[in-house]
């Protein structure tokens, strides 16, 4: 009896390798397959055949890695962050992970890039969050070179965004200061402001008591917008004098180890 239990035993988990051999072909089949159509710029039907291979083989994070390369590929670059950020959670594979954050930097870029035309603010936190990524490929990669070139792209184009908001400050009313984010909203010119204050100062029913006062929130408005944009340049400074010193930091430890062939992955 306990040998034939033993033997029926044998037979199930024969049959589940069996089971698992034959999805687990299916899925190399579906990526291989899938690559072929990515490499020739067929991304929507190549992401078709990244999720058959999830389906036969959810385990393996190969497929999801292409899958989101594939959404980068066409712009989707919510979608490919969101896949890339699983990847290097969950991958054991260190140099998969790498990968997974290298293409999460370039994923911030490219957001912030958009942004540089609208949204300053905006576009200098995305620059922030790439540098943050790129970072976390050489603390496991101290050597990849792509990484720390791009750090220092972005770093620059960082300072290119301050001296924007520098030159568009300049270009401004010094006493309407415009917020950079907001650089397509359109201030008064002088002889609108001027009419404005007129017509404040020519209201019969207004006491000297309220124009003061007036004149006081005026310039508390005004303090505070200013605050807020030096508070905002502090911060993209304080960002690239830290990757100044990172960099020197990185330049010191390599100078002072064995350097390893440059990878291309």
């Amino acid at each position: 009896m306990n040998a034939k239990r033993y033997k029926i035993l044998l037979s199930l988990l024969l049959a589940c390798f069996i089971v698992q051999a034959a999805f687990a072909e299916s899925a190399l089949d579906a990526i291989s397959q899938g690559n072929q159509l990515y490499r020739q710029g067929k991304f929507n039907q190549a992401i078709e055949l990244y999720d058959q291979a999830l389906t036969d083989s959810p385990q393996v994070l190969e497929p999801k890695f292409n899958k989101a390369n594939s959404y980068y590929r066409l712009d989707d670059i919510d979608n490919a962050s969101d896949l890339y950020r699983e990847v290097a959670a969950e991958s054991k594979d260190m140099k998969l992970v790498t990968r997974a954050k290298y293409n999460l930097g370039n994923c911030a870029f490219q957001q912030g890039s958009k942004q540089k035309d609208s949204n300053f603010q905006k576009a200098i936190d995305e620059m922030k969050t790439a540098i943050g990524h790129w970072r976390n490929v050489l603390d496991i990669e101290p050597e990849n070179q792509k990484a720390a070139k791009n750090i220092e792209v972005a770093r620059l184009t960082i300072k290119d965004l301050l001296d924007q908001i520098k030159n568009q400050q300049k270009q401004q009313d010094p006493n309407q200061p415009q917020d950079p984010n907001q650089q397509n909203q359109q201030e008064p010119n002088d002889s609108q402001q001027q009419q404005k204050q007129e017509q404040d100062s020519e209201d019969p029913n207004q006491s000297e008591e309220q124009k003061e006062q007036q004149q006081q929130e005026q310039q508390r408005e005004l303090e505070q917008k200013q605050e807020k944009q030096k508070a905002e340049e502090n911060i993209a400074q304080q960002i690239l004098d830290k990757e100044q010193k990172d960099k020197e930091k990185r330049q010191k430890l390599r100078r002072g180890r064995y350097q390893k062939v440059e990878k291309d992955w």
